[in-house]
């Protein structure tokens, strides 16, 4: 694990800040977090040069990186391409980063676990639900736990609060698992302050612009974090 990752105690490295290849490293900089999500598919150029250029930029702000590259619109991606120029994506920048997010409906599951296991770098295995929150929550995470990775994310928007409160009750039932839950939409909002505190290990936000919805933007979200949770240190 690279040694720019913090104790987990602290509530601010509960937080994974999405950026695309638009913010600045100044922006960023004085940002205390626990992990920076580099959504490469959100980048303005697809040219794997491109991207590595761009990981080398952001491995100077000394936080841990995450990968992610989307392609599947059903798992929240904005356009979508090949899985060919995906892997190849992945294959020239997992040795920047590290960590690593792969869709478990992904076609490239197995060989970007297996990519990430030869380089050390640990894996999250996601999966997203953009129309309803699933009633089989337990069954997509023992799949997702079988895949190999090193932790597990479902995202699944929420209709009423009703499913706020499923995913908060089977966050909480995993409590000692590495898992990375969020509820998404309006009504799910919430999930970004609360799931943190039932186990969830990351909360996502944004600096300029969400990448999903229901994120809160980081400043806000931290002043609620330091307000909420003042008690861990």
């Amino acid at each position: 694990m690279s040694p720019f990752f913090y104790h987990m105690s602290s509530i601010d490295s509960r937080i994974a800040l999405v950026i695309t290849d638009k913010e600045t490293n100044a922006q960023i900089k004085s940002l205390d977090l626990g992990l920076l999500e580099l959504r490469v598919d959100l980048f303005h150029k697809l040219d794997p040069d491109y991207i590595v250029d761009q990981i080398k930029r952001r491995r100077l702000l000394e936080k841990p990186l995450l990968l992610t590259v989307r392609n599947q619109k059903q798992e929240g991606a904005p356009r979508t391409f090949s899985d060919e120029l995906k892997l190849q994506i992945i294959t020239v920048a997992l040795p920047l980063v590290d960590m690593v997010d792969i869709e478990l409906s992904s076609r490239l599951l197995k060989q970007v676990v297996a990519q990430a296991r030869k380089l050390k770098k640990k894996v999250i295995v996601s999966s997203h639900f953009l129309k309803a929150t699933p009633k089989n929550l337990e069954a997509v995470f023992k799949k997702s736990q079988k895949a190999g990775g090193d932790f597990v994310k479902i995202a699944a928007k929420a209709n009423a609060f009703d499913d706020v409160m499923a995913m908060l009750e089977f966050t909480r039932r995993h409590l000692k698992a590495n898992l990375i839950t969020m509820s998404l939409g309006p009504k799910g909002t919430v999930s970004r302050l609360l799931f943190p505190a039932a186990g969830s290990r990351y909360t996502y936000t944004f600096l300029t612009k969400p990448s999903a919805e229901g994120q809160i933007d980081v400043l806000t979200l931290k002043s609620h974090l330091k307000l909420y949770y003042s008690h861990i240190e």
